[in-house]
């Protein structure tokens, strides 16, 4: 795979050194889970809050493409493949175009291409995604990845609801990936209404804590809320706000 995934580098033009893109160079998932492919580009989040926008006078805008076969997947919110697997979720406050593929299969494996149509030429920037069996996940789990734990907590503060995603490691020589995936009722949380969801992270060498806040909670806010990270279990609450209050229940 080290070969391939160098080809896929090989093919991004861009001169954009930003160490939180760089982390998500290569994506890895079981066999049907679902994998999130990120393009951000931050010299654009200004105006990357709608799918096609404005630089310099020029309209710009984001492509996915898959480059076995040279398939155009999604322009701007939309998608140009028949595979309903594939879809596209822009996160304006930090500029991220999130390629989506629901229920990964084997042949998802490759290189995939995020394109913006800037001048003089266009920016390219490369993710590679390995789709890997259950079975093989699990070995490698027990080799080579340290023991991880995942705690959701909530609280309430006003009308704002705070989940705060606990994530720790035991071994502090091993790193923990900044990424995490909030969920409600199975659903991923809609973090481009950020008139309704914030989301901050604090870490230290062992422990990460990514905390979703819930502006104006009410009673449409019900539902079960999970976080999940990279080699971590899930940890989920169901919650309920009724006037004001926060009622937990463990799932």
């Amino acid at each position: 795979m080290e070969d391939k995934y160098k080809q896929c580098l090989m093919m991004e033009r861009t001169d954009d050194e930003t160490p939180r893109f760089r982390r998500h160079r290569i994506v890895q998932v079981t066999l049907h889970e679902p994998a999130y492919l990120h393009c951000i580009i931050p010299q654009f989040s200004h105006n990357l809050h709608k799918p096609i926008f404005r630089f310099h006078s020029k309209i710009i805008e984001v492509a996915w493409t898959r480059v076995s076969d040279e398939a155009l997947l999604t322009a701007g919110e939309s998608s140009f493949t028949s595979d309903p697997r594939f879809q596209v979720s822009v996160k304006s406050s930090n500029a991220d175009w999130v390629l989506i593929i629901r229920r990964s299969e084997k042949s998802d494996t490759g290189c995939y291409l995020c394109e913006v149509n800037t001048e003089p030429k266009s920016t390219v920037y490369a993710v590679y995604l390995n789709v890997i069996d259950s079975l093989f996940f699990l070995k490698l789990c027990s080799i080579s990845i340290p023991e991880r734990t995942t705690r959701l907590m909530a609280n309430m503060i006003g009308d704002e609801v705070l989940l705060n995603c606990t994530i720790t490691v035991t071994n502090e020589s091993n790193s923990l990936d900044d990424e995490v995936q909030w969920s409600r009722d199975g659903r991923p949380i809609d973090f481009s209404n950020s008139n309704k969801y914030i989301s901050k992270v604090k870490r230290d060498s062992r422990t990460i804590i990514h905390t979703l806040r819930i502006l104006g909670a009410s009673s449409e806010d019900d539902g079960n809320y999970a976080c999940r990270a990279v080699d971590a279990p899930e940890s989920s609450h169901m919650l309920h706000v009724n006037s004001s209050k926060l009622t937990l229940f463990k799932k």
